[in-house]
């Protein structure tokens, strides 16, 4: 019954995660980051911090995904690698709404974002506990 329910809960995650046009990366260390979450933590976090975020990868993963995921960089505009890396997507948390998406200009790189909504959020962030409560039930 147990490997019928992990299977069946692997494939429905696997479908709703194709099903996404940004799909969540799950990560298991500091290096699976992406480059702008590995950047954020160097810089704002503590060592004894960062030590702690290494162990406990689910809230590692979720924070990979409000830094390199929740928002999209707004269409007509060229965007460089380097401008991607230093978009701090924790400054703008005051300006996300509950229910629609929000556009901002990023003085810092140039560029309007598109944020998330808070609720798009909280569905990745239940995605994001889902996939890692599948895995530790093996």
């Amino acid at each position: 019954m147990k490997t019928t329910f992990t299977i069946l809960a692997a494939l429905w995650i696997g479908f709703v995660g194709f099903s996404q046009a940004n799909t969540v990366t799950l990560v298991q260390k500091f290096s699976d980051c992406a480059p702008v979450t590995q950047r954020l933590i160097q810089a704002n976090f503590t060592p004894e911090e960062r030590f702690d975020l290494e162990e406990d990868m689910r809230k590692l993963s979720k924070l990979n995904y409000v830094m390199a995921q929740s928002y999209r960089f707004a269409d007509n505009q060229m965007v460089l690698r380097s401008q991607r890396q230093l978009f701090d997507a924790k400054a703008y948390e005051s300006y996300r709404k509950k229910d629609r998406r929000v556009t901002v200009f990023d003085s810092v790189t140039g560029l309007y974002v598109e944020l998330y909504s808070w609720n798009e959020m909280d569905v990745e962030m239940s995605r994001i506990d889902m996939q890692y409560d599948v895995v530790s039930s093996k």
